[in-house]
């Protein structure tokens, strides 16, 4: 199954290479909102685990590891649809909560954070709805 991912913040990847003297091995700059699309394509090495296809910005594309995929995940660089939509739930429910106690600060920053993660959403949706057009 094809998981999509976008990234809440900017960092950097470092690829792996498995040739003499790691001489392909590069870092690569993951950019907030970019789309990452991890494909079915697996491989296994024995020294690393398994490795995973993925296309970021449906331009191009690299193998990472499922131990990292897992921790950017599990850190919130690298978020889901699903993972989106429970937030936007829970900033939605702040903002009522900030708006009951009269709580000004509360109020902003949850709006702040609402606006961004609505931003998200909007971009992982729009890139979803071209795939899935592609893919008919």
């Amino acid at each position: 199954m094809i998981q999509y991912f976008i990234a809440k913040e900017t960092f950097t990847h470092q690829i792996d290479c498995f040739c003499p003297g790691s001489i392909h091995a590069t870092t690569l700059t993951i950019n907030k909102m970019d789309i990452i699309e991890v494909t079915n394509d697996q491989s296994f090495t024995f020294n690393y685990g398994w490795y995973v296809l993925a296309r970021m910005n449906n331009l191009g594309h690299f193998y990472i590891a499922l131990d990292d995929l897992d921790q950017y995940f599990a850190i919130g660089r690298l978020v889901t649809d699903f993972d989106l939509e429970l937030r936007l739930n829970y900033l939605r429910f702040q903002i009522d909560h900030a708006l009951e106690i009269n709580d000004e600060e509360l109020f902003f920053n949850t709006t702040s954070q609402l606006k961004e993660s609505s931003e998200l959403k909007k971009k992982l949706e729009d890139y979803l709805l071209i795939a899935d057009i592609n893919h008919v």
